[in-house]
């Protein structure tokens, strides 16, 4: 599983609190709720700084990311150990998921191999749950070309605008302002925001 894809794509900062919920390290808990409803309900009275952690509704566990380029709240189901074998009969899928399947049993006898093969599912889990498995498929076909922008504004002023507000920018995404490619960087621990000009290939 290539993961240069969630560190170019602005899904790094969901995709490792995603892992960290998995194997139950350093993430905060935001609770247990007994509906989806209940939780939307409490989101809207917790939006203030936006929260972050593993949840339950009902019997699922979630992690709480945000949406890449509209900021909304992102809910990333955690699936359980048995379904990174085999998540349920999609059709189109089944192929991928029977190559898994074949390699868990080749590695069964090979404890960091499997470990390696749980993330890669674990991988695909998340790309299916973030919703950009068409974006995935492009990367995949197009590995040697940069991402498309995440997002188009007219002016540096729109771009601005809308890296305040985001409650999580997509650290590692691209945007477009005007004619020029900017880079998002985003630090976590300091809410440190900016825009970024990378020189490109033949600059």
């Amino acid at each position: 599983m290539n993961v240069s894809y969630f560190l170019l794509d602005g899904h790094g900062q969901n995709f490792e609190d995603y892992l960290a919920a998995f194997t139950d390290t350093s993430l905060p808990s935001l609770g247990s709720f007994p509906s989806r409803e209940e939780f939307d309900a409490w989101l809207k009275t917790h939006f203030e700084p936006p929260p972050s952690g593993s949840l339950r509704i009902a019997e699922e566990r979630y992690t709480l990311g945000y949406s890449r380029a509209s900021g909304q709240p992102l809910l990333l189901r955690l699936p359980p150990v048995e379904d990174l074998r085999r998540p349920g009969g999609e059709e189109g899928r089944e192929g991928l998921w029977r190559a898994l399947d074949e390699a868990h049993s080749v590695l069964s006898s090979s404890p960091d191999d499997l470990e390696g093969l749980h993330s890669a599912a674990l991988a695909l889990h998340f790309v299916r749950e973030a919703g950009c498995a068409r974006d995935f498929a492009w990367f995949l076909a197009h590995l040697d070309a940069p991402l498309p922008p995440l997002c188009s504004f007219a002016t540096r002023e729109e771009a601005e605008s809308w890296l305040a507000k985001h409650p999580r920018p997509p650290h590692g995404a691209s945007v477009q302002v005007g004619g020029e490619l900017l880079t998002v960087g985003y630090q976590r621990e300091r809410d440190q925001r900016l825009l970024v000009r990378f020189p490109w290939d033949g600059e």
